[in-house]
């Protein structure tokens, strides 16, 4: 049943298919961001804008691995997002259907994950009702996103071997 479940995740997120992602979470499933503890989405109706925007903005998206049991899968995939390459490892609670009943996120490098950021933030407050915030966001993670991309390609490899 376990690996139904993340099958049906993987497909939906390759073929932007919402209702098949939408059919892999339990009706009350909670996913945690991987950007802070603050936000989290609970439930089919607050999961679906979520898979609206992922699904709209992940491009070149490859799966790697699963891997677990009937309670714990971990599944990752690389992917692009706005020019950056990112990785993303989801630890997938299962319950006693089978189905996804908690996923929590986490993203690396972090230029994939700002830019991330940079795209989720003001399209998922946009479906959420809240365009001022929206509007904030698309402005907000812009500098961040320039001085990560930067670091990255200049500060970062001071620190490495030679």
């Amino acid at each position: 049943m376990s690996t139904d479940t993340t099958e049906r995740y993987r497909r939906a997120l390759e073929t932007r298919d919402v209702e098949l992602g939408l059919s892999a979470f339990a009706p009350d499933a909670v996913v945690r961001s991987p950007l802070t503890d603050r936000v989290r989405f609970t439930g089919h109706a607050e999961l679906r804008p979520l898979l609206e925007v992922a699904y709209s903005h992940l491009r070149d998206v490859r799966f790697h691995t699963d891997t677990g049991d009937g309670k714990t899968r971990v599944v990752v995939y690389t992917a692009r997002i706005g020019g950056e390459d990112v990785e993303e490892a989801a630890v997938l609670k299962l319950d006693e259907d089978g189905l996804i009943a908690e996923v929590t996120l986490f993203v690396r490098p972090l230029p994939g994950l700002v830019a991330l950021m940079d795209a989720f933030g003001p399209d998922i407050a946009r479906r959420n009702g809240r365009t001022f915030a929206a509007r904030i966001l698309a402005v907000a993670a812009k500098p961040l996103l320039a001085m990560v991309r930067s670091g990255d390609k200049r500060a970062v490899p001071l620190a490495g071997p030679r």
